[in-house]
């Protein structure tokens, strides 16, 4: 009889120190996954706040594009300063004479 309690009490020690070491694992792998999530959590962070820089950009852009003007515009500027400029040049070489 004692020789089979000595040897339950054996075999429930050797589960128990079996159960320490898994518990040891886990809590490892359960750190390491925490640090993990902390980690990811700043990467999700920045990236928030870059989309956000690059939303703020992109409106800042389509706003540029409306009020840019296009090409035809910029063709009737052009022709109405040429047209100012030999004005001016005709008012300068009739004050000459």
């Amino acid at each position: 009889m004692a020789f089979e309690d000595l040897d339950t009490l054996g075999r429930v020690v050797a589960k128990a120190n079996l159960l320490a070491e898994r518990y040891e694992i886990l809590a490892k792998s359960r750190d390491e996954a925490q640090a993990r999530v902390a980690e990811l959590e700043g990467s999700l962070l920045a990236a928030q706040k870059e989309l956000e820089s690059l939303r703020a950009e992109v409106e800042y852009l389509r706003m540029a594009a409306v009020i840019s003007p296009d090409r035809d515009q910029i063709e009737q500027t052009r022709a109405i300063v040429s047209g100012l400029v030999r004005e001016i040049d005709r008012c300068i070489t009739d004050l000459s004479d």
